[in-house]
Protein backbone atom coordinates (compact mmCIF):
# COMPACT_ATOMS: atom_id res chain seq x y z
CA UNK A 1 0.00 0.00 0.00
CA UNK A 2 1.54 3.11 -0.92
CA UNK A 3 0.83 6.42 1.73
CA UNK A 4 -1.35 9.18 0.42
CA UNK A 5 1.85 11.71 0.78
CA UNK A 6 4.21 9.01 -1.53
CA UNK A 7 1.38 9.48 -4.13
CA UNK A 8 1.17 12.89 -3.64
CA UNK A 9 4.84 13.82 -3.76
CA UNK A 10 4.75 11.83 -7.59
CA UNK A 11 4.18 13.35 -10.73
CA UNK A 12 1.29 12.44 -12.58
CA UNK A 13 1.92 10.56 -15.53
CA UNK A 14 -1.57 10.93 -16.77
CA UNK A 15 -5.31 12.00 -16.22
CA UNK A 16 -8.07 10.05 -16.23
CA UNK A 17 -12.03 11.45 -15.83
CA UNK A 18 -11.77 10.88 -11.81
CA UNK A 19 -7.91 10.00 -11.39
CA UNK A 20 -4.15 10.96 -11.69
CA UNK A 21 -2.12 7.46 -12.45
CA UNK A 22 0.64 7.93 -10.20
CA UNK A 23 2.83 4.82 -11.04
CA UNK A 24 2.50 2.51 -14.34
CA UNK A 25 4.37 -0.45 -15.24
CA UNK A 26 4.30 -3.11 -17.66
CA UNK A 27 1.44 -4.60 -15.39
CA UNK A 28 0.52 -2.28 -12.98
CA UNK A 29 -1.04 0.69 -12.64
CA UNK A 30 -1.95 2.73 -9.38
CA UNK A 31 -4.22 5.84 -9.53
CA UNK A 32 -5.18 8.65 -7.10
CA UNK A 33 -8.69 9.65 -7.22
CA UNK A 34 -9.52 13.29 -7.32
CA UNK A 35 -12.90 12.87 -6.12
CA UNK A 36 -14.00 12.77 -2.89
CA UNK A 37 -17.21 11.52 -0.83
CA UNK A 38 -19.03 14.41 -1.67
CA UNK A 39 -18.70 13.07 -5.40
CA UNK A 40 -19.38 9.67 -4.44
CA UNK A 41 -16.45 7.71 -3.87
CA UNK A 42 -16.47 6.01 -0.82
CA UNK A 43 -13.74 7.36 1.03
CA UNK A 44 -11.77 10.33 0.40
CA UNK A 45 -8.16 9.92 -1.16
CA UNK A 46 -9.56 6.58 -2.99
CA UNK A 47 -6.18 4.82 -4.51
CA UNK A 48 -6.72 2.12 -7.04
CA UNK A 49 -4.49 -0.35 -8.94
CA UNK A 50 -4.85 -2.17 -11.88
CA UNK A 51 -3.28 -5.53 -12.82
CA UNK A 52 -3.12 -6.40 -16.55
CA UNK A 53 -4.60 -9.41 -16.74
CA UNK A 54 -4.82 -11.72 -20.00
CA UNK A 55 -4.19 -8.28 -21.88
CA UNK A 56 -6.88 -6.31 -20.20
CA UNK A 57 -6.72 -3.60 -16.97
CA UNK A 58 -8.35 -4.91 -13.94
CA UNK A 59 -9.07 -3.38 -11.06
CA UNK A 60 -7.51 -5.91 -8.68
CA UNK A 61 -7.64 -3.43 -5.42
CA UNK A 62 -9.31 -0.33 -3.83
CA UNK A 63 -8.14 1.36 -0.25
CA UNK A 64 -8.10 4.60 1.58
CA UNK A 65 -4.80 6.73 1.20
CA UNK A 66 -3.64 7.56 4.38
Amino acid sequence: MYSLNHLQSLPTLSIGQADDLKIETETTRVWLSRCSIQDGEPYNNKVSIEKLINGCWVTVENYQAK
